[in-house]
């Protein structure tokens, strides 16, 4: 019997087990306040062709990384950075090692500023969009659910 683990597309890993291995670039991390969990940091993943969200703090940005041993659970709720069914959890065997892999595609999927404008998209999803910065507010700090948070606002205009 083997014991090299098959390495599975992001697109096709499911909750029923926790046994999985694939082969992801991180892409995005940030800090987020949760009622239950407290302060976590939440990660956005990439293979070479799917988006999803995870936790971890063993991923810089930037980085391709092997990550074996991982559950799944339903992703829900607003302002979600992907459309994938599922977010990753860590469990306390899991592995995560170095990939020689160097892939610098952006992995953004864009979206036109007429769908943005339209309201045609589902608000839930954070979107993609590349426009020239036409003014910029000041850096103000606002309190969000009793924590201090940085926001600037700005106007775009479609290149």
């Amino acid at each position: 019997m083997s014991s090299i683990m098959q390495v599975t597309s992001l697109k096709d890993v499911k909750p029923f087990k926790s046994g999985w291995k694939v082969h992801v670039k991180v892409l995005h991390t940030w800090k987020q306040y949760n009622a239950v969990h407290g302060d976590t940091l939440e990660i956005v993943l990439s293979d070479d062709n799917t988006y999803m969200e995870s936790k971890g703090r063993l991923l810089p940005v930037g980085a391709w990384r092997w990550i074996q041993n991982f559950s799944l659970s339903p992703a829900n709720g607003c302002y979600r950075s992907t459309d994938h069914s599922y977010k990753m959890s860590f469990v306390q065997n899991r592995t995560i090692t170095r990939s020689p892999l160097v892939n610098e595609d952006m992995f953004l999927s864009l979206v036109d500023f007429q769908s943005v404008l339209s309201g045609s998209l589902n608000p839930n999803f954070l979107i993609d969009v590349i426009g020239q910065v036409m003014e910029l507010g000041d850096l103000e700090t606002i309190q969000v659910v009793g924590k201090p948070k940085r926001k600037v606002e700005f106007t775009l205009r479609d290149i």
